[in-house]
Formats: structure tokens, C-alpha cells, sequence
């Protein structure tokens, strides 16, 4: 009973801020300058492959921000400077919704690209990319996931999320973007 409130508190929250207007615009990769990353810290292994893409984005000159919901106990350290880590049982209320001290430092930026890794729906990852303001939000879906009204590309496929392959194909279908 508690969850279905729960549920319907956060469908109502996630409606609300869909009426958000922003400006899109879908830029060839080489153009984006600024790249914000919404993951979940679930293993070292994901871990990795966020952090190589974030390096060799930045080494090309990107700007790269990461917020990671953490949901359980990691054993690995996170490296990158530029990252927010929110924990379930201390930046998240009742309603599972982070306090604005907790994402704030990646929502206030505005970002060309806005990538959701997460790889299901999750209330965390939407709220977050509904309260960051980017031109571009792309997240990886199944076929039975209509992400639309928050994501502009969504990537399909079945299964979890592969990361390396997800972030491949994002920089290919960017790259087709006429400059």
C-alpha cells in the first residue's frame, strides 16, 4: 500500500515538471562542449567504463559531469572530480526524491548533452534529468519503456544496459548530425 502511494506521489511529481520549457537542439558530437551523466553505482566494472568514456570525452575538450545514485555498498573508489554521489539513505526523502543540497552542484549546469545510464525507468534518473536543463537528453530503453516525454534519443535494445556499447552508439548517431 505504501508504495502505491508512493508511486503515485512521484508520477504526479514527474508529470508536474515535464511542463518544464526548454530549448533542444541536437549537435554533431565534435560541437557538444559540456556532457552530464546520470548512473547508478552498482559496480566497479560499469564504474570503469563511465570513467574511461568521461576521460576521453575530456581529453577532447568536453566538459563531463557525473551524478550517481547509490543505492547499495560499493568496494571501489570513485575517481572522478567531477562527480556527484547521492545515497539512498541520505540525500533521498521518504518519497525517494533527492533534496535540491544533493544535486544541486550537477543540476545547475546546463549541458549540451545529457546522458541517462541507469537503463530502466527509474524515478531518480527521471527527476534528475527533468531538473537539469540540456539541450539534448538521451537514455537507453527496452521496447516496453516509452521514456519520449523526458528523452529526446533513446537508444532500444533488450536487456540491461551494456555501457560500452551505449556510449558508442550515442557518439555514432551524434556523429551523423550534419556540422
Amino acid at each position: 500500500m505504501l508504495d502505491t502511494i508512493k508511486n503515485i506521489r512521484r508520477k504526479k511529481i514527474i508529470r508536474d515538471l515535464k511542463h518544464v520549457e526548454r530549448n533542444t537542439r541536437i549537435d554533431n558530437i565534435v560541437e557538444v562542449k559540456s556532457i552530464g551523466v546520470i548512473c547508478r553505482l552498482d559496480n566497479e566494472q560499469n564504474w570503469n567504463v563511465l570513467h574511461h568514456f568521461a576521460k576521453v570525452m575530456e581529453n577532447q575538450g568536453k566538459s563531463v559531469h557525473i551524478i550517481a545514485l547509490q543505492d547499495q555498498d560499493i568496494n571501489f573508489v570513485v575517481t572522478h572530480q567531477a562527480t556527484t554521489i547521492c545515497r539512498l539513505k541520505t540525500d533521498l526523502n521518504f518519497w525517494g526524491i533527492p533534496s535540491w543540497d544533493a544535486i544541486k552542484s550537477f543540476a545547475e549546469n546546463e549541458y549540451d548533452l545529457l546522458i541517462d545510464t541507469i537503463g530502466e525507468e527509474n524515478f531518480f534518473s527521471q527527476y534528475v534529468a527533468l531538473r537539469t536543463p540540456a539541450r539534448l537528453k538521451t537514455v537507453y530503453a527496452t521496447p516496453a519503456e516509452d521514456p519520449t516525454e523526458i528523452f529526446d534519443l533513446i537508444i532500444r535494445g533488450d536487456g540491461r544496459v551494456e555501457l560500452k556499447s551505449f556510449f558508442n552508439n550515442v557518439i555514432e548517431y551524434l556523429g551523423m548530425i550534419k556540422k
